[in-house]
């Protein structure tokens, strides 16, 4: 991208942000380029989501993300689950982003970001952005980090760049056609049915549960932690985006597409993070992507649910750094294998 499309992109952001309410310009405090410079609404807890905001416009999106870290180590990209955002790994983040770029975009329609007029919060629509999103910070040397509904969408994104991409992070997710899955999909056409988005449309139930102990179980979040989750969605119109998200896991052509990509990444190590208490590990999904992805690493959390991040994310980061000691030697990246990056 030359100077003149990035003062346009630059401008176009500006304009973006003057339509939106709670969002003020402040004066440039860097040199980062596609940065639209928009304040962090007030509902943000500084303390809790202590990072740099930054911003760019893609497709007509406007799309927040962190990127901490040293530009030339290893990029970690954390895809955030359906009801989550950037903040959902505050702690990986922290803890890593001395050894690792960090990256962590908001998809549109979650956290900061904003999603242009007749997005609909499809799977593979959001595959889409996230691609654009790696194309468009030339992000290479990733390990993707990916929950929920982060990995279809992380398989989906990045199975044309696997030449990008050094190995997964995978917990409580799938990156296959769940068809075949009669368990799983019962539940969702329940879960994705009409009288389900009326109720979550009053109650913010799905945002709500991100922090609760019945998803991570190990323990409850904050009260202020929770309240990171539910906040983006105080607008009773914008609840139902997950649900719209998990209704697309059963487009015909969707499942098609997973199956049909996934295999690009089998030469890819992968560490393989369930919690023991998983409905997903109840349906040996950490077994499939063992089957699916050879080179890997396999860990069960005991007691931790669906939302390993969350239920526990200092096992989860101690867990990494020892399959990323394990592997840096095997990536053909002598900067890697020697651990000066």
């Amino acid at each position: 991208m030359n100077a003149e499309q990035t003062d346009q992109l630059n401008r176009a952001g500006l304009r973006e942000a003057k339509r939106h309410s709670g969002f003020d310009i402040r004066k440039k405090t860097d040199g980062e380029i596609w940065s639209t410079d928009i304040r962090r609404p007030d509902w943000v807890d500084s303390q809790l989501y202590p990072f740099e905001d930054r911003w760019m416009i893609l497709d007509g999106h406007r799309v927040h993300y962190v990127d901490e870290g040293p530009r030339d180590a290893p990029v970690l990209l954390f895809v955030h689950p359906g009801a989550g955002w950037s903040f959902t790994y505050r702690y990986h983040i922290q803890q890593l982003k001395n050894e690792f770029r960090c990256v962590a975009p908001d998809l549109p329609g979650y956290g900061l970001s904003e999603a242009v007029d007749g997005y609909r919060y499809t799977l593979q629509e959001q595959a889409d952005v996230l691609e654009q999103f790696v194309e468009a910070l030339d992000l290479r040397r990733i390990v993707a980090w990916a929950n929920d509904g982060g990995g279809p969408t992380v398989v989906l994104a990045l199975s044309d760049h696997t030449d990008r991409v050094l190995g997964l992070v995978v917990g409580g997710t799938f990156g296959w056609s769940i068809k075949p899955y009669r368990m799983v999909v019962w539940p969702l056409r329940v879960f994705t049915s009409r009288v389900f988005r009326a109720v979550n449309r009053y109650t913010n139930f799905l945002a709500w549960s991100m922090g609760s102990k019945m998803a991570l179980g190990t323990r409850a979040l904050t009260k202020a932690e929770r309240g990171q989750y539910t906040l983006p969605f105080k607008v009773r119109n914008s609840r139902n985006r997950t649900l719209k998200l998990y209704a697309s896991f059963l487009d015909h052509a969707t499942q098609e597409a997973l199956d049909r990509v996934l295999p690009a990444f089998r030469d890819k190590p992968v560490l393989i993070q369930f919690g023991e208490k998983d409905a997903m590990t109840r349906e040996q999904w950490h077994m499939r992507w063992a089957d699916e992805l050879p080179h890997n690493r396999t860990i069960l959390l005991p007691g931790v649910r669906h939302f390993t991040f969350e239920g526990n994310p200092e096992g989860t980061v101690q867990n990494f750094r020892d399959w990323w000691n394990e592997i840096r030697e095997t990536l053909n990246e002598p900067a890697l294998a020697a651990g000066t990056v």
